[in-house]
């Protein structure tokens, strides 16, 4: 049986976040180095990226204890197989995105592969700074890099690896220019200048948008009467996920839909309602004052409630140090509980003051170039990867040539 062809890096991304920033990562190696041979599993970004896909990552995104449970044999035979395909790829490194339930696990059972000097990196460090603290040793241990997006979570695992994690930079600050360009949602809305945008965010996944809608819809009922909007008028728009049905919100809600614009959307409202996630950090980059709010089944909920060692759950009070977002969660999450949130951000100096807080989120993300750092640490690797692997390579020469 001939082997399979071996390749520069091995790529792994499970959920559509990590497959995009793994293709920004690919794209940028390959500007520097177009001869590189990538493979690995991802989405529709890596393939475009130029990555030969031996996975295809659609459908491996789950959230839930229970969800996760049901097809975990699933995710076994995937672990088993893509080890199999890393040990016929033989790459110089191996780069994991995010997914760390399924990824950091596959590491582990390619330990046989890190110890002939194929060098493993992982991006987006595992949450251990907000539940089970414990993981980081194990964590560190099984990488060689650990690439990190916010400045407080290289201390976490720097005792038990010193000098294998690394403070980046947040991507996103690259990704969200400033004074972005809010025309287009201004026009798809019909808004004047002296209008105000309520932006209204329920997820990005059918759970989500079910469960959380039709509070958020209620809530912009009880405030609309309560806000001011000198000389113009108030319009409240929902961010629309792709992958979710326009008939979907329409059971819930009559206000108008907008896909694809999020980040403009962010820019162009005045106060946003968001679903707690990635959201709340991208419309906290661009200095939306925002309430973030959450529900989910109870089980999940107290499970939670007893692992979470953090005093929020909102990316951006977490990066901040502090209650700079409302959050609204579980059985707090009412209409009338949203609807005084969001009338204490419309005006006033709590806007003023969370509005400056905000203003901090770039430079404490980094300030920019998180994904050139990002490319040069995976390129070090590489290099030393190669060299390793030359030198395994001349020694196993050597032994044959010495064999009888």
């Amino acid at each position: 049986m001939s082997l399979a062809p071996p390749c520069d890096l091995f790529v792994l991304a499970g959920e559509a976040s990590g497959d995009a920033y793994a293709a920004a990562i690919v794209e940028r190696l390959r500007a520097r180095h177009p001869e590189l041979v990538v493979a690995g599993m991802g989405g529709p970004a890596m393939k475009a990226a130029g990555v030969e896909i031996e996975q295809d990552s659609d459908g491996l995104a789950v959230m839930g204890f229970f969800p996760v449970l049901a097809r975990l044999p699933e995710f076994i035979r995937l672990g088993r197989r893509l080890a199999t395909v890393v040990r016929a790829r033989r790459p110089r490194a191996v780069l994991t995105v995010d997914y760390p339930g399924f990824n950091l696990r596959l590491l582990r059972r390619l330990a046989d592969v890190r110890a002939a000097g194929t060098r493993f990196i992982h991006v987006v460090a595992p949450q251990v700074w907000a539940w089970k603290p414990r993981r980081a040793k194990s964590i560190a241990r099984s990488v060689d890099r650990l690439l990190c997006f916010f400045p407080f979570e290289p201390p976490c695992f720097e005792r038990f690896a010193p000098g294998v994690p690394r403070f980046v930079g947040h991507p996103l600050v690259d990704l969200i220019p400033t004074g972005m360009d809010c025309a287009p949602v201004a026009r798809e809305l019909d808004l004047r200048p002296e209008d105000r945008l309520l932006l209204i965010a329920p997820g990005s996944r059918l759970k989500e948008v079910t469960g959380l809608l039709p509070v958020f819809d209620r809530a912009v009922e009880l405030v609309r009467p309560r806000l001011s909007v000198p000389g113009g008028r108030l319009v409240a728009a929902i961010a629309k996920a792709p992958e979710i049905a326009r008939e979907v919100y329409r059971r819930h809600s009559h206000l108008p839909l907008i896909e694809g614009r999020y980040r403009e959307l962010c820019a162009r409202a005045h106060v946003g309602l968001i679903a707690s996630g990635t959201a709340t950090l991208e419309a906290a980059i661009i200095g939306l004052p925002h309430v973030i709010a959450y529900r989910t089944d109870i089980i999940s909920a107290r499970l939670a409630r007893y692992l979470l060692r953090v005093d929020h759950i909102g990316l951006p009070n977490i990066v901040l140090g502090g209650r700079v977002c409302p959050e609204v969660l579980q059985d707090e999450l009412t209409p009338e509980r949203l609807a005084a949130h969001l009338l204490r951000l419309w005006d006033g100096p709590v806007r003023d003051e969370r509005r400056a807080r905000l203003a901090d989120m770039r430079a404490v993300l980094g300030g920019g170039g998180a994904m050139a750092r990002i490319a040069d640490a995976v390129r070090d690797e590489m290099v030393r990867g190669r060299r390793a692997l030359d030198t395994i390579q001349v020694l196993d020469r050597e032994r044959r040539k010495a064999s009888p």
